[in-house]
This record gives structure tokens, C-alpha cells and sequence, in this order.
């Protein structure tokens, strides 16, 4: 099973300086839980929730650990995975900053159901239960704002479930780059970006695959003109084409997407 760090977090200052509040604000203006609320309660929340900083590879919580409320990505990215007793991880969300995670705790009241892993130099802060469902209550428009949100995140696991089921590899990965270039909702939660930092182990953990498999996928698609692959980076060339070829890869439609072998 893969290690990982548990860490007492640190709790304090970001590095912000004097704009902490001003940097915080910003990003709970870009949530779904905080876009409807009233200045005043945006101002309150940003000053009084401290913030913890984790290390690449620190666990922010496990499975089954009791819920401490809504986590808020401030910087840094965190991810959501499930591990099999085997060992394989499989990757459920990546969230970058403005983003949410442990919303299901939250709302259910039962333990976590997945670990949330720190991939990078992270600061995060949590909305305690309570507090959030209080707010829920007083405002109905950010409540509905959430259950857009829910609405989203549904929609794109359904999608993680028929990808891992009807897709090739090659079609998941240029479903998941073209996900990141459009800033959709799917399984990853951050700004657009036409060239991604994934290793490919890492898009083996998203995509439900394993490294070797991963890189003669990936070296399909930059031999069709769609990527171009250097050092811990994918530039996307041809984002059209590249949907294109997500929707064809599916696994029952008699498209499949031929692997290139690997040199060994």
C-alpha cells in the first residue's frame, strides 16, 4: 500500500502578509457555498477561519475519520483517492485552489469516505459543520448553488464510471485533457490549462490504468498530431481533435484506439 505522511498541520499564517484577508476573499467569492452570501458574512468567514498548511504527501484526513467540516483549497492542489488492499490507488478528484472538498461528510454525518492526500505545498481551511449548515439555512440561493455543485460532481462521476467501463485508455486520457483545457467539471477541479504538470503515474491513478499503459497511450496520441509530451508536461495541440477522439474510443463502438508498443 502506498505511503504516505500523516502530519499534525501547521495553523496560522499563509505567507499572505497583509493581504491574507483580501486573498481569501477572493477565493470563497469563486465557491459555490459563498457566491450568494452578503459581504458582511464573506468578510466574517475569511477572518475567522484559521489556516493549515500540509506538505506534498501529507494526509489531510483518511477514510473513515470523522468529518471537521467543509475544506477550502487557499493554494496548492489536493486529491481524493480509494485504495484497493492490494495496493492501487484510484484517483476520485483532484481540487485545486477555490475549490471544495469533504462535502459529503458534511452533509451525510457519517465518516469520510475516501482519503484526501496533499499533492503539493498546500494551505487549506475548514468550515465547521454547524456553522456552514446555519448559513445554508439563512441563505436558500446558496444552498441552491450547492446543489448545482452536487449536480456537477454527480454528473462527472457518472461520466468516471462510463469511461472506466466503455473507454480505451487512449479515449480517458483525451477525455481528462480535454477536461482540464475546458475547466470542466470532471474528475479534476481547477483553472484551464492547455499544458497539464501530470506524471504518468499520476494520469494512471486518474484514468484507472497503470504507468506502462498510460505512456503507449500517451505516445499514440502525440503520434496523431493531437499532444506533445516533455518533462512532467502534455501540451495540447489540437483540442477539437482531441474530443474527437475521446468520443470515439469507446470500447463497444468497434473505434479502438491502437496502442503503440513500448521500446523495452
Amino acid at each position: 500500500m502506498p505511503q504516505y505522511t500523516t502530519t499534525r498541520s501547521l495553523e496560522g499564517s499563509t505567507g499572505f502578509g497583509s493581504e491574507a484577508t483580501s486573498a481569501k476573499l477572493e477565493l470563497l467569492r469563486q465557491i459555490p457555498y459563498c457566491r450568494r452570501l452578503p459581504q458582511t458574512a464573506l468578510q466574517a468567514c475569511a477572518t475567522s477561519l484559521p489556516e493549515r498548511r500540509y506538505h506534498s504527501g501529507d494526509v489531510i484526513f483518511r477514510r473513515g475519520d470523522r468529518s471537521e467540516g467543509l475544506g477550502i483549497v487557499l493554494r496548492g492542489r489536493v486529491r481524493t483517492v480509494t485504495t484497493s488492499p492490494e495496493g492501487r490507488q484510484q484517483v476520485l478528484n483532484v481540487f485545486g485552489p477555490g475549490r471544495t472538498f469533504g462535502d459529503i461528510a458534511v452533509f451525510d454525518d457519517e465518516p469520510q469516505p475516501a482519503d484526501v492526500i496533499a499533492i503539493s505545498e498546500t494551505i487549506v481551511v475548514f468550515i465547521p459543520r454547524g456553522d456552514l449548515l446555519d448559513c445554508l439555512r439563512q441563505h436558500s440561493e446558496a444552498a441552491i448553488e450547492v446543489i448545482r455543485l452536487f449536480a456537477s460532481r454527480l454528473r462527472a462521476d457518472n461520466q468516471l464510471v462510463e469511461d472506466l467501463s466503455l473507454r480505451t485508455v487512449a479515449a480517458r486520457i483525451a477525455r481528462l485533457l480535454v477536461g482540464l483545457a475546458r475547466g470542466a467539471y470532471t474528475l479534476v477541479e481547477e483553472s484551464p490549462t492547455w499544458s497539464p504538470r501530470y506524471t504518468q503515474g499520476e494520469i494512471a491513478e486518474m484514468v484507472g490504468s497503470v504507468r506502462e499503459v498510460v505512456q503507449r497511450a500517451l505516445k499514440t496520441l502525440e503520434h496523431a498530431g493531437l499532444i506533445q509530451m516533455t518533462r512532467r508536461r502534455i501540451q495540447i495541440i489540437d483540442l477539437e481533435a482531441l474530443e474527437d477522439w475521446s468520443d470515439s474510443g469507446s470500447m463497444t463502438s468497434g473505434n479502438h484506439v491502437p496502442c503503440m508498443r513500448e521500446n523495452v
